[in-house]
């Protein structure tokens, strides 16, 4: 009986000396931060949320720019973009009565441009239309 004991010891022995090491030289992957940029810099007379009749449009925060009509928060989009390793950027013009900017996410390009016609009235000035397209606060 000893002997059938002796032997699972020496081996749970065995096990439990290879098993153990020192991790002293292994790397510990750091945690990455998720890169967090200030890409929009809106002139204080265009933030706001803007608005085509009744129907809220576009809104322009400290630091976003958001297309109220389907939630998009291009700050959110360029920040993912960012984080998977992809081009984000926008390039800016600002003066007292225009906006412009371009995205550029990955492979996507956009360009906006906003021109302040009154303080609670702008117009998108490379809208689709040819008409002018006008957004109110």
């Amino acid at each position: 009986m000893k002997k059938t004991l002796l032997l699972p010891l020496m081996v749970m022995s065995l096990m439990t000396l290879n098993c153990s090491g020192n991790d002293d030289n292994e790397t510990v992957p750091q945690q990455v931060n998720p890169i967090s940029n200030s890409y929009f810099h809106p002139p204080s007379w265009i933030k706001g949320t803007w608005k085509v009749a009744s129907t809220s449009y576009f809104q322009f925060t400290d630091d976003d720019f958001i297309y109220v009509m389907n939630g998009t928060s291009y700050k959110a989009v360029l920040t993912q973009t960012a984080t998977a390793g992809q081009t984000a950027k926008v390039n800016e013009e600002i003066s007292e009565t225009d906006y412009n900017f371009t995205i550029i996410a990955g492979g996507s390009t956009g360009t906006y441009k906003f021109k302040k016609i009154n303080t609670t009235r702008i117009q998108w000035v490379n809208h689709v239309s040819q008409q002018p397209f006008y957004l109110d606060k």
